[in-house]
């Protein structure tokens, strides 16, 4: 009787097929998988070579529902060319992978209804913890994740009421300083540009800079928040439009390296010399703003440093429940030529 490698219902070659080829019963096979020490040698050796005959793969998710827990952990970002995203992703791993535990990542492209189905989807896969790179989620992905006793870390910014656990920077007390430094380089008409992001960093941005600005008496009114995502193009389309309606302008925030450097290009296109016609600075020090043509002025955010940290505390519930919570992790400001 010739041997059947694969179920002709699925493709897939099963815990049976394994089985026949060695000629043990499928719970011997389960066991040797599962638990390799209470197999004898000479039999497990049989079962190694039987699965690497057929190429079989364990049924994961099927293993974790059956043993109610699982070493995956699922991340949902908005965009996968978030500023810092990359960044979280590989401070995770490198906390995350030697414990054993992957990451699967997900995408859910600002949109909260897509959030909403790949957490249903992802939870239903019986995940051992969420990392949500976003603190603005539907009221129904919150009672979710609320209700599914898993760690879940909400990653990147701070918040006052976070779902679980929560680490990353005060955007507040950071936006602040930077509008504060260029204030005390006595720049006294100053614009701040945004661009299409999450409505809560968005709210967490103009708070720390109406809080500068309003400290040094200062107009707070000169504020664009563009449709368009935070490129290079947005800022060099929309440095026109600050100059039309703000003729006065000495000086740039923009909330983003990428809206600045759009502006800083833009600028030397229309022959305005930076900084001494305009200031502009920028957010987040990413490569661009240190090579850039002057250097920009920049808020650095340690984004693999809040992986990391991050990681170390979902491992910490993860193997005792516990977890200490966290103080929002330094930005720190960077001088440059621009400013």
């Amino acid at each position: 009787m010739s041997l059947t490698r694969k179920r002709r219902s699925t493709g897939k070659v099963t815990l049976a097929d394994v089985a026949q080829l060695a000629g043990v019963g499928t719970m011997t096979v389960s066991r040797a998988l599962r638990t390799p020490e209470q197999v004898s040698d000479k039999l497990r050796e049989k079962i190694e070579a039987a699965v690497e005959t057929l190429g079989y793969m364990p049924n994961l998710a099927a293993s974790a529902l059956a043993s109610a827990s699982s070493w995956t952990i699922a991340m949902v970002v908005p965009n996968l060319g978030e500023s810092g995203c990359a960044e979280m992703f590989a401070g995770l791993q490198e906390v995350l992978q030697p414990a054993g535990y992957q990451i699967m990542l997900a995408e859910s492209r600002h949109r909260l209804e897509q959030e909403e189905k790949l957490l249903e989807t992802l939870l239903a896969s019986n995940i051992a913890a969420a990392v949500l790179l976003s603190v603005e989620h539907s009221d129904t992905v919150r009672q979710w994740l609320k209700n599914a006793s898993i760690p879940v870390m909400e990653i990147g910014a701070t918040r006052a009421d976070p779902i679980d656990m929560n680490i990353g920077i005060d955007n507040v007390a950071a936006m602040f300083e930077l509008t504060q430094t260029v204030i005390q380089r006595g720049y006294q008409n100053i614009g701040l540009l945004c661009a299409n992001q999450e409505q809560w960093i968005f709210q967490q941005h103009l708070q720390g800079w109406y809080k500068a600005m309003m400290r040094h008496h200062m107009s707070p009114n000169r504020v664009i928040n563009a449709a368009a995502p935070p490129t290079f193009s947005t800022g060099a389309s929309q440095l026109p439009e600050f100059i039309l309606a703000w003729p006065e302008l000495d000086a740039l925030v923009c909330v983003s390296d990428e809206l600045a450097c759009g502006a800083l290009y833009e600028c030397q296109r229309r022959r305005i010399k930076v900084p001494d016609d305009l200031a502009i600075v920028g957010f987040g020090d990413s490569d661009v703003s240190r090579v850039c043509q002057p250097p920009l002025t920049t808020m650095a955010v340690p984004h693999r440093k809040i992986g990391i940290e991050a990681g170390r505390a979902l491992l910490a519930r993860l193997n005792d429940g516990n977890w200490t919570e966290h103080t929002p992790i330094a930005s720190k400001l960077c001088l440059r030529d621009s400013c």
